[in-house]
């Protein structure tokens, strides 16, 4: 397939991705506690987890799209020009946001002292190290967060170091069907590994490397299947993504559907690389593409202000009716994204060019 300069509904799917962890975590730390039952039983809500697995396939697709051309041989010059680009994408921004956890800590004593009677690793010196290295996951036990939603990026790390050599293999696969096969092995396989292991589907602590891995392979696979597709596969690539989100809905709300949610989106974003039919339209709009636009920092900043909100709602008193719990969730949804925005715009966007300039050119294979 011939490129374009970019595919916006793959901006526009992180932002639902960003959202869709954010009702997750307000269902399971506000909702729950409040018991607001409705809520509570809704299961596309509470497979809301799942979302990071589709930022780990979307990392994969994309970083193949952009940058696996450059390891058809693996060399000095494009690991060290794709390592600053990666450092710059990351690291900034984390570091941001978790200055802004360190204020937190420091004016709100009694929101800490609360939450390590449950976790009492979280907000140490010691996790705060871990944080601030995106080294969260590389050590087993966790030793407590400062940022929960790092545990990933921390996976997103050691999936860059990876991408090198994975690209270069990946570059040598010519055949459809081992495109297909790998990545559908591997996600089975992740998926027996936590099962077999009695891991609860929604616990990050563990097997997270072998989640994050099966994802990352799968994105990287799903682009390369797009990069030799025929016009055959074009012509049914909005039917594919429309499909897609269909069985999304569909194995969302069942018990014993879960091992099928990352296949569903790999398919969906085959079909949205063609950038044709409704969906793609839909993801490609204006406000959906804004929202991804944000997402990285949406998705960093937006766990430690709800659970600050659960800590005040337990604290301050259990007479809150439903419509002021709704009202406060509001307000929350809503300062995440103004932050999120200005970080986007005064953090973000900044150490990107910064980062294109520090890495300089593409090197020419």
């Amino acid at each position: 397939m011939a490129r374009t300069r970019g595919i916006p509904s793959m901006t526009g799917i992180r932002g639902v991705a960003a959202v869709w962890v954010m009702l997750f975590h307000a269902q399971q730390y506000i909702c729950v506690p409040a018991h607001m039952q409705v809520i509570t039983r809704i299961r596309i809500l509470t497979n809301g987890w799942r979302a990071v697995d589709l930022f780990f396939i979307l990392s994969g697709f994309v970083l193949m799209y952009a940058h696996g051309k450059e390891f058809h041989t693996i060399r000095r010059g494009p690991l060290v020009r794709f390592a600053r680009l990666r450092f710059t994408r990351v690291y900034p921004l984390n570091a941001a946001v978790a200055s802004l956890v360190g204020i937190v800590v420091l004016l709100q004593p009694g929101f800490v002292a609360w939450r390590q009677l449950s976790h009492p690793n979280d907000f140490s010196v010691q996790a705060f190290v871990r944080t601030m290295l995106l080294a969260n996951r590389w050590f087993i036990p966790d030793k407590g967060e400062w940022n929960a939603p790092v545990w990933s990026l921390s996976l997103e790390v050691l999936g860059y170091l990876l991408f090198p050599l994975l690209a270069y293999c990946a570059l040598r696969i010519a055949r459809r069907w081992m495109l297909i096969s790998i990545p559908s092995l591997l996600l089975l396989g992740a998926a027996a590994v936590m099962y077999a292991a009695h891991t609860p589907p929604s616990n990050v602590q563990q097997m997270a490397f072998v989640r994050m891995l099966s994802c990352f392979v799968t994105g990287m696979s799903v682009c390369k299947l797009w990069s030799v597709a025929d016009s055959f596969a074009e012509r049914w690539a909005a039917w594919i993504a429309t499909g897609s989100v269909a069985a999304l809905l569909i194995v969302c709300s069942l018990t014993f559907g879960g091992v099928l949610i990352n296949f569903c989106f790999a398919a969906l974003l085959y079909g949205l690389a063609f950038q044709k039919g409704v969906v793609n339209a839909l993801l490609s709009s204006r406000v959906v593409v804004f929202l991804g636009e944000i997402s990285f920092p949406l998705y960093l900043v937006h766990f430690v202000p709800v659970l600050w909100l659960q800590y005040f709602l337990r604290t301050t008193g259990s007479a809150y009716s439903h419509g002021q719990i709704w009202l406060a969730m509001g307000c929350w949804a809503i300062v995440c994204i103004a932050l999120a925005t200005l970080l986007h715009y005064l953090v973000e966007k900044p150490f990107h060019a910064w980062g294109r300039r520090w890495a300089g050119e593409r090197v020419a294979q």
